[in-house]
């Protein structure tokens, strides 16, 4: 197995052909519950959801079940092999989760795109939904180009519209 890594997090990950669409979440008295679209190569294949109050992930397989229920097992054992700082939890809930984190990033810097809204962030390895900073004004702008000249900031990538790039 070849990883590959997600554009928007840098997550390593099997393949490139598992991702979430048409995530919902919100906040319960017991959790955080959502309900999200789980797709291979762009089809929807599955709908995912979790209730907010522990437990597992809940999967429904849409069309040819087998196939693909088989297909998600394999990612999954190799996610987690690729991520065995996570071995006390659910693998399958771990693998759903960071395919959301990635989902919900990527929509951030989308937006951000769209704004023309320079997006910085330190170099860790993996992304969080937190830890990069949106600054105002167009990457040319004199405030911009004054915040970098800071000594005392720790960015070090900024996002060019399709992936990370070194500053």
């Amino acid at each position: 197995m070849t990883p590959a890594t997600l554009p928007a997090t840098e997550l390593p990950i099997p393949d490139l052909d598992w991702s979430i669409a048409s995530y919902k979440g919100h906040q319960t008295s017991d959790g955080f519950a959502y309900v999200a679209s789980l797709r291979r190569n762009g089809k929807k294949v599955a709908s995912v959801e979790h209730d907010g109050r522990g437990g597992t992930v809940m999967v429904f397989w849409t069309t040819a079940a087998k196939e693909h229920r088989q297909a998600w097992n394999r990612w999954v054992a190799d996610y987690q092999s690729l991520h065995p700082e996570n071995a006390a939890y659910e693998p399958e809930s771990t693998a759903v989760e960071s395919l959301i984190d990635e989902y919900e990033v990527a929509a951030k810097l989308r937006r951000a795109t769209r704004r023309e809204t320079p997006v910085l962030r330190p170099g860790e390895s993996v992304l969080s939904s937190g830890g990069f900073a949106a600054l105002r004004g167009l990457p040319d702008s004199p405030e911009v180009k004054a915040f970098l000249r800071k000594p005392d900031h720790d960015f070090d990538r900024f996002w060019d519209g399709k992936r990370w790039g070194k500053l």
